[in-house]
């Protein structure tokens, strides 16, 4: 099974960047229309960079390649430039987590490959434990496959190395 990235959440870049444009000119189209900026100029700027920098950071992070593939032989997983492969036998666990400080109710989606070993790959992990690294491989939020389609693979390919989710 190969997971698909869902532009949905990526649209907001170039939202973010049109929003820095109409910011960086406010003052100017609020003094054709014969208001004034009541804050003062500098307000209009300020919001323009900051909404500037979040579209730039959006429009980055979804033209970066991405890519994971679960299959007999294990995890594949593209990031950007680096591709890391998870063979089962290095897997100790595969879990759907939560995000770190996630809400009661929030729902886990998050793809975690936890490896006992202590080989360097070509992405940092994102998680260590005592003799567990964790790398977040992906958020299903922002996946076309359902979060059942990833579970049903992941037993299917991982074996015991996938618990079953306690909901």
């Amino acid at each position: 099974m190969e997971l698909e990235r869902n532009w949905k959440p990526y649209a907001k870049g170039p939202a973010l960047l049109v929003l820095a444009v109409v910011l960086a000119f406010s003052p100017e189209i609020l003094s054709a229309m014969g208001r004034e900026f009541t804050f003062g100029n500098w307000v209009g700027y300020v919001m323009a960079l900051l909404a500037l920098i979040g579209g730039l950071g959006a429009v980055r992070e979804s033209r970066q390649a991405f890519a994971v593939r679960i299959g007999e032989q294990g995890i594949n997983w593209t990031r950007g430039e680096a591709t890391v492969d998870f063979a089962w036998s290095d897997v100790t666990r595969v879990a759907v987590e939560k995000k770190p400080n996630a809400g009661k109710l929030e729902k886990p989606s998050i793809l975690t490959v936890w490896v006992a070993d202590q080989t360097e790959r070509a992405l940092s992990p994102d998680i260590e434990l005592t003799g567990l690294r964790g790398y977040h491989v992906a958020d299903l939020k922002s996946t076309k496959q359902s979060r059942d389609q990833v579970e049903a693979a992941l037993r299917q390919y991982g074996g015991d190395r996938y618990p079953a989710p306690a909901n």
